[in-house]
């Protein structure tokens, strides 16, 4: 069985299979390839005429064709031997004779009358070698379909971008359909996951060794794949409620900066010259402080929405003012109880602390479905009876 297959046009061996050679891109053909080239027809020449030797006249003086010639008398034996010299050292004996072979030449006693060979045509005498016709064009072959049994391009391998053929590194046109693999894209290897699910087939054994005999695998890729996935999902039960905070927190600190303004600002006691609306004026030159001086605990703030939103955090100024100057003259909220109250009725309540200083100040406080925000004053940075403690602004912001 051929293992190999030479190129008729550059002499590569080829690998079995390949339609087409992989140096010059020649179609090769593997049926054909035992049979003997097609033969080329000679050019038609016709054959040049023979120039008749020249006769050689017993009398010089007869003209040609008066008849027959007449045989010249025998010569004295020292001429024949004169006219013999030159014979034997084998210069022509006239023109138009041959010279004689040399075992007649040597032998003075062989016979006189042997025919002499037929001198070479001149030169000029041949006709020259005219154009031969161009043979019929040959059709290219069909592109030989893929095998289904063909295996899949591993990793290095050119593929063609005619056909999707496969083709070794080295190959310069498609095995398959003979395209140039120039431009070819190189088959790269597959991630470790497809690996592991779908592992490379492995090699066949070599021909001539008798393979082992296996015993039934234990599928340990799978089962290290199955132990990997049920640790994981144990770890995410046990801290679930720390991933649902994460995503919360991620969540909060994407879309949490929304704000969200009150319907309504109730306090339970207010100044005449700060009412409980300049919380919500948007500026920090006015202030809310409750009704008598002193240090204000237990006094609150009651801020009601129209619509549950998640509250992420509160934007609190204390003091009268955001000047330093102004600021120190009063008193401001140290710490606050901060109670929610939820869509579904229920609240909660978390305590925050203030710093003494003046402006805004963001407190993190969250929860969801919140529709109302109660403040109480805890307690309060220099207090005396004839101070008032006073809160510039309360900003809510969170995410819907």
């Amino acid at each position: 069985m051929t293992t190999t297959m030479t190129c008729p046009a550059c002499g590569q061996a080829n690998e079995p299979g390949v339609a087409f050679c992989g140096a010059c891109g020649a179609y090769l053909d593997w049926e054909d390839e035992a049979a003997p080239p097609p033969a080329v027809p000679a050019p038609d020449l016709a054959p040049a005429p023979d120039p008749a030797p020249a006769a050689v006249s017993g009398d010089p003086d007869a003209p040609d064709g008066a008849g027959p010639a007449t045989p010249r008398p025998a010569a004295a034996p020292a001429a024949s031997a004169a006219a013999a010299a030159p014979t034997a050292a084998g210069a022509p004996a006239g023109p138009g004779v041959a010279p004689l072979p040399a075992a007649v030449a040597a032998d003075p006693a062989a016979p006189t009358d042997a025919p002499a060979p037929a001198p070479a045509p001149a030169p000029d005498a041949r006709r020259a070698v005219g154009a031969v016709l161009p043979a019929a064009p040959v059709p290219r072959r069909t592109v030989r379909p893929p095998d289904p049994a063909e295996p899949e391009p591993e990793p290095g391998d050119l593929i063609c971008g005619s056909c999707g053929a496969g083709n070794v590194p080295t190959r310069h046109f498609c095995r398959r359909c003979g395209a140039s693999l120039a431009d070819a894209q190189v088959q790269g290897r597959r991630s470790w996951w497809q690996r592991l699910w779908h592992p490379d087939p492995r090699p066949a054994p070599v021909a001539g060794t008798r393979p082992r005999r296996r015993r039934g695998r234990f599928p340990t890729r799978s089962v290290v794949a199955v132990l990997v996935l049920a640790v994981l999902a144990g770890a995410a039960y046990l801290n679930r409620d720390a991933i649902g905070g994460l995503v919360t927190t991620v969540q909060d600190r994407v879309q949490g900066d929304a704000v969200h303004n009150p319907v309504s600002v109730v306090a339970s006691s207010e100044a005449p010259d700060r009412p409980a609306s300049n919380l919500v004026d948007g500026t920090s030159d006015l202030a809310w402080s409750p009704a008598t001086p002193g240090d204000g605990v237990g006094q609150t703030v009651d801020l009601t929405f129209d619509e549950p939103f998640r509250l992420v955090h509160l934007v609190v100024a204390g003091g009268s003012s955001p000047v330093q100057e102004a600021y120190l003259t009063g008193s401001s909220p140290r710490a606050l109880d901060v109670t929610t109250t939820h869509a579904d009725g229920t609240s909660e309540t978390a305590r925050v602390s203030l710093e003494d200083v003046p402006g805004p100040q963001t407190l993190d406080v969250a929860a969801d479905d919140v529709v109302g925000v109660r403040l109480t004053i805890v307690s309060t940075y220099r207090a005396t009876p004839e101070t008032f403690v006073a809160m510039a602004e309360v900003e809510a912001r969170g995410r819907s």
